[in-house]
């Protein structure tokens, strides 16, 4: 791998332009992490029984760290050493890699790290990212359709891999308060979306709708995920009223994922 690849950001600091850090991969990058298949056995049976739902693993990506220039001394490398310290302990945060700028991961440091000045001038610190399964496009792409009647159809052409869950934005542009929304798999009735309020119902786990920062999920009658597949997805959106000037403002969004 060039060197000069190997650099990574994480919750938007860079290892080399901000840190001055070199960082170096161990063992390769994982592309397929574990599956875990819902899968049975049943007795006098050759084999095993596969059913749906199939759930895919966290993995580890490992590497080291070299600072690029030499701490002048002891007390340099230690403030060097508490800069990264605060700056990787930070929870789970996006971490993208410099030659897969359009693909990150949501990763977080989980083992203890011994800083050593075996190895490189300047010393090396082993870290290790507990990685969620999925690479995320840094891109999100979105549709938008204006309507003034109780339906409507929104088109999204999605690149990913693995289906991607759909996010859908309601935003109410009318007077009449919008009751009940219902997208395939999914209802929410007995509302009062009112015009200037926004609904947005997220299929990616853990699922769920707001309107503001409240809750809608007490609405919600059925709520299954909608998952969108590589391609033109149409996404058919059903809307009820009450009584005044009926428009909506409707977004559908989703990011591809490997």
């Amino acid at each position: 791998m060039i060197v000069g690849s190997t650099g990574f950001s994480f919750g938007g600091v860079h290892s080399r332009d901000d840190m001055g850090l070199i960082y170096a991969e161990k063992d390769g990058h994982v592309m397929i992490p574990e599956i875990k298949r819902n899968a049975y056995s049943i007795a006098g049976m050759s084999g095993t029984v596969l059913m749906p739902g199939e759930a895919w693993q966290t993995f580890f990506l490992e590497g080291t760290l070299y600072p690029a220039e030499e701490p002048r001394t002891l007390a340099d490398a230690q403030a060097l050493l508490r800069d990264i310290v605060a700056w990787l302990t930070a929870g789970r945060q996006r971490l993208i890699f410099d030659y897969e700028p359009g693909v990150y991961y949501l990763a977080e440091i989980s083992t203890a790290s011994k800083y050593s000045l075996r190895n490189w001038f300047g010393g090396e610190l082993p870290i290790r990212f507990t990685v969620q399964p999925f690479a995320y496009s840094v891109e999100e792409r979105s549709s938008t359709v204006e309507t003034a009647s109780s339906s409507a159809t929104v088109q999204l052409n999605v690149e990913t891999g693995q289906r991607a869950p759909l996010k859908l934005t309601i935003e109410n542009t009318g007077t009449a308060a919008i009751t009940r929304v219902t997208i395939q798999g999914i209802t929410l009735k007995n509302m009062n979306l009112a015009h200037g309020q926004t609904l947005v119902i997220d299929c990616e786990p853990p699922m769920g709708a707001t309107v503001g920062n409240e809750s809608a999920m007490q609405y919600a009658a059925a709520f299954a995920p909608v998952m969108l597949d590589n391609g033109v997805n149409r996404i058919p959106v059903s809307l009820s009223y009450g009584g005044g000037t009926v428009r909506a403002r409707i977004t559908a969004s989703a990011r591809g994922r490997w």
